[in-house]
């Protein structure tokens, strides 16, 4: 079985068996909490090259969370911090992001936090839920530090390849889960007339 059709199989049973019996506002706080850990809005004050690279890579996806119609709607504001206390988010930002989070069944909320624990951020997870990132894009920016030391210090290749891929399978299959639990479709019969 394939890391990515356990990953599935495992969201779908935990959605059915809901082991913890949290309800859809439980969901969603647990969701909303990872903003408060986000990977993007940590930074590093040194080396330079590093707080460059951050700079250059997470400031564009944390501006398309602020102005992007998806998935905050209203503009938000969320902020970097190089502090251990990390940044501070604004309650407007929470309560936009909860209502959005409404937004969707329990099944994709159990996907969402799932995603947002892989890549440690869930403003990637939004990115990805919206299309502005793929899978492999969201996974290198949640590991842009580990992958700047790989650069740096060379790769333990059978260990650093077998995580990025698990990663990325674990990443794919919980962003498909997402999808396929939000959609809505709906199937209109044409009577014809003989």
């Amino acid at each position: 079985m394939s890391a990515s059709h356990r990953v599935k199989t495992t969201l779908c049973n935990t959605s059915l068996d809901n082991p913890t019996q949290r309800n859809k506002d439980q969901l969603i706080r647990a969701a909303v909490k990872f903003l408060d850990t986000d990977t993007i809005c940590y930074r590093v004050e040194e080396p330079e090259t590093l707080v460059e690279l951050q700079r250059n890579e997470w400031d564009p996806i944390i501006e398309w969370a602020e102005k992007s119609p998806f998935p905050f709607r209203y503009g938000v504001e969320i902020n970097s911090s190089t502090s251990i206390m990390g940044p501070s988010i604004p309650a407007k930002t929470r309560e936009v992001l909860v209502s959005h989070l409404a937004s969707y069944n329990t099944w994709a909320l159990q996907g969402i936090e799932f995603v947002a624990a892989q890549l440690k951020s869930l403003v990637l997870t939004l990115g990805l839920i919206d299309l502005h990132l793929t899978v492999e894009q969201a996974v290198l920016l949640s590991r842009l530090e580990e992958e700047y030391q790989i650069q740096k210090w060379g790769n333990i290749e059978w260990a650093h390849d077998y995580e990025l891929q698990e990663l990325r399978a674990r990443t794919a299959a919980g962003t498909l889960f997402i999808h396929l639990c939000s959609e809505s479709t709906t199937v209109k019969h044409k009577l014809l007339n003989e």
